[in-house]
């Protein structure tokens, strides 16, 4: 597989998983940008069908859960000026067809009232398939971190693939994988104000490791007062440091100090500092892919 933008095509090939990269090859794009800012998977010498739009069903692994009536409506408007340019994605499924990738086309060609839609129909397992729909909005760079997350997420926990495997599928690196797929454990609260914008991902990533309630209140009042990251980010290390001290009495020092090592490590660490000197760092890990992500920080 690989995206079809000729710039960015010898870069991507490498970092692309070879069995899904059998599914897909190059072909440069039409005239027009429909859904499209310059890259998009179109697999090469496939027949483009014209297929009756109530046929399709929309596929339960699309990634995209936002879409945006404006950008809609220029697609729309697009097709209507200059017809469909890209075709969509399908592959058989039951009495009709299943959309693999070209959802915002397939709701624009809906909302113009068209009868049928060029696609193409491939034929792909459930694993393929999600693979397509999410490595091609995730390479794009169109989800929100959210959605990115909870795609991740899907390819690690229903198709078993480590950070490694989504890696080198998506093109991204491990490290940000890792890092995306921490956002899982965020509020539904917070990641709705992720969503929204309302909040950045500096502000998420600051109250990743605090309980629901008090993650929570602290996005509350940083959405309602405007917070910068770093003043969030401050109000974390107060409510880690008034909790700790009750219970080590911890200095602000350490404490600061396992707070930047977390982050480094997108992992939880504890300090533990001797009135000698010495002390112990002790690093905390969930999984393999975890471990394997701490061993390449270190490694560094």
């Amino acid at each position: 597989m690989a995206l079809i933008s000729s710039k960015t095509f010898s870069k991507k090939r490498k970092a692309l998983g070879s069995g899904l990269e059998a599914l897909l090859s190059v072909n440069q794009p039409a005239a027009g940008k429909q859904d499209s800012k310059e890259d998009y998977l179109v697999p090469s010498s496939s027949k483009i069908s014209s297929i009756p739009i109530h046929e399709i069903s929309r596929n339960k692994n699309q990634p995209r859960q936002v879409f945006f009536n404006d950008a809609l409506e220029s697609i729309a408007s697009s097709i209507k000026e200059i017809g469909q340019k890209v075709p969509i994605l399908v592959r058989k499924k039951d009495d009709g067809y299943e959309l693999i990738a070209g959802e915002r086309r397939w709701r624009a060609m809906q909302s113009i009232q068209a009868e049928n839609i060029d696609a193409i129909v491939m034929d792909v397992t459930d694993k393929e398939s999600a693979l397509i729909a999410i490595v091609e909005n995730v390479q794009r760079e169109q989800l929100n971190p959210v959605e990115e997350a909870e795609a991740l997420l899907k390819l690690n926990s229903e198709y078993d693939m480590t950070h490694d495997d989504i890696a080198k599928y998506t093109g991204k690196s491990r490290s940000h994988i890792t890092n995306i797929m921490r956002l899982n454990v965020l509020t539904e609260y917070t990641k709705s104000q992720l969503i929204e914008g309302k909040i950045e991902m500096g502000h998420a990533r600051a109250v990743l490791s605090l309980e629901q309630s008090i993650q929570n209140a602290i996005i509350k009042d940083a959405v309602a007062k405007k917070l910068s990251v770093r003043a969030v980010e401050q109000m974390v290390r107060n409510k880690k440091s008034s909790k700790i001290k009750t219970s080590s009495g911890k200095s602000q020092d350490t404490i600061a100090l396992e707070n930047e090592f977390s982050e480094y490590f997108a992992a939880d660490v504890k300090i533990q500092h001797k009135t000698n000197g010495s002390g112990k760092i002790e690093v905390k890990y969930k999984s393999l892919d975890e471990l394997e992500g701490i061993m390449t920080k270190l490694k560094k």
